[in-house]
């Protein structure tokens, strides 16, 4: 950006120069010089050609400098690094944001840790600080530029944080590697993954949302564990695991966890392999589908449209949870790239307030010991209304660290007493 800013100041410089010695061509000349057309101006008793051809080859330059400037801000931006993580924890990229940082125009941190002490973990107070610091430095940012937020947080934190996130238009979201590469052979890359995640009217503010039961092209399966109780109104607990990284036989995902077995049902969700059998299917990884490198990117662009489907489809299966368990607290957990789990919280955030197309009605039914909140919601669900419109107040993340699953409280619209008291149920 150095070297372009130089460039401009220069071409600024030399084309006011030619566009001053023009124009007193133009005006000390005699009477032989007359301009009644553009064309008229190349002619030699008006002005000298080779000063005239210096000042447009100059504005040429300038204008393309600018463009390409315009296009940098716009695309490369601010890089926003967030940080929410066990204490335990290593922070191993590092140099991934330090690679990523080389590309970018400004630099941002929102960081923090937090103890996993207890039965249940409570990071509230460090996302909110997470959170407003994003906000602020978002504020305080030129409108003109891009933002590049490159998360690496704790499953509930980043549901939190990308729940709470007003996103502005030209955002990206960096997948940072463990190990970035910062020294490249030509036609290589340094491990970053981009996609392009911008909050346009045609994006995500105005999309059309469909529930997941009439979608024909999912990526993912639902492989569910347990009867439950013969009315799915009837069951109190369901543990919801999200599994993009694999991890091998679906009964065994998430196997021995206390938290897991007090559960009456189980769903898995996840790209599967050896059929759709819920017991003998074996989860596969999901990559994340990058292009090709581009010279001067310091990685690879991922597809925007398959990264919003597969994002889409996640947050269309806890709501197919929600709908098909309206009286149960949701577990919820996941294995996943962290760009995709802000991404989540955000996509939530987006979907709760909308009527879902396809949706089945009468799933929630009403109860005679309901509150006017609770029959209120039950029928605008029925009618149509998002069932993550309650998210917050029937799911509670779940932090897989050190081999313990903890329940989570990760936000503050969360019953902190309600999870406190059924943590053991």
């Amino acid at each position: 950006m150095f070297v372009l800013e130089t460039l401009i100041a220069i071409t600024v410089a030399l084309t006011t120069a030619f566009g001053g010695l023009v124009a007193e061509d133009v005006i000390s000349r005699d009477a032989e010089c007359t301009v009644s057309a553009v064309p008229d101006l190349w002619s030699e008793n008006c002005t000298s050609p080779s000063r005239l051809w210096w000042f447009l080859g100059t504005l040429a330059v300038l204008v393309l400098a600018m463009a390409l400037r315009a296009w940098l801000i716009a695309h490369n931006g601010t890089l926003y690094y967030l940080r929410l993580l066990p204490a335990e924890s290593a922070d191993r990229t590092r140099a991934a944001v330090d690679v990523a940082n080389a590309r970018s125009l400004d630099f941002r941190s929102a960081t923090g840790w937090f103890g996993t002490r207890g039965e249940v973990v409570d990071l509230r107070r460090e996302v909110g600080e997470v959170s407003g610091e994003l906000e602020r430095a978002m504020n305080d940012d030129d409108d003109a530029t891009g933002y590049v937020l490159a998360p690496n947080l704790a499953f509930p934190a980043a549901l939190a944080v990308g729940y709470d996130v007003l996103l502005r238009e030209r955002t990206h979201l960096a997948e940072l590697p463990a190990e970035a590469r910062k020294r490249r052979l030509p036609g290589g890359d340094t491990g970053v993954r981009t996609v392009y995640f911008d909050d346009g009217d045609d994006t995500w503010s105005e999309r059309r949302w469909r529930s997941r039961r009439v979608l024909t092209d999912t990526q993912l399966a639902l492989h569910t564990l347990g009867a439950g109780a013969p009315d799915r109104a009837a069951v109190r607990r369901v543990w919801l695991s999200l599994q993009l990284e694999g991890g091998g036989p679906v009964a065994e995902i998430d196997a021995g966890h206390p938290l897991r077995e007090s559960c009456e049902v189980v769903v898995i969700a996840g790209p599967t392999a050896n059929g759709d059998d819920d017991e003998g299917a074996t989860l596969v990884p999901w990559t994340l589908p990058a292009g090709r490198w581009v010279p001067g990117a310091s990685g690879r662009r991922v597809d925007p449209r398959a990264f919003a489907r597969l994002v889409e489809e996640l947050s269309g299966v806890v709501e197919q949870v929600l709908d098909d368990y309206p009286e149960a607290e949701v577990l919820l957990t996941g294995r996943m790239p962290r760009t995709v789990a802000f991404a989540l919280g955000y996509v939530i955030a987006q979907r709760k307030d909308d009527r879902i197309e396809g949706k089945r009605a009468a799933l929630h039914p009403t109860r005679s010991d309901d509150t006017r909140a609770e029959r209120a919601q039950a029928l605008a669900e029925n009618e149509g209304l998002s069932s993550l419109s309650r998210f917050w107040d029937s799911v509670t993340p779940v932090l897989v660290h050190l081999g313990e699953a903890k329940a989570t409280l990760a936000h503050p619209a969360q019953d902190a007493a309600a999870v406190r008291d059924h943590r053991m149920l």
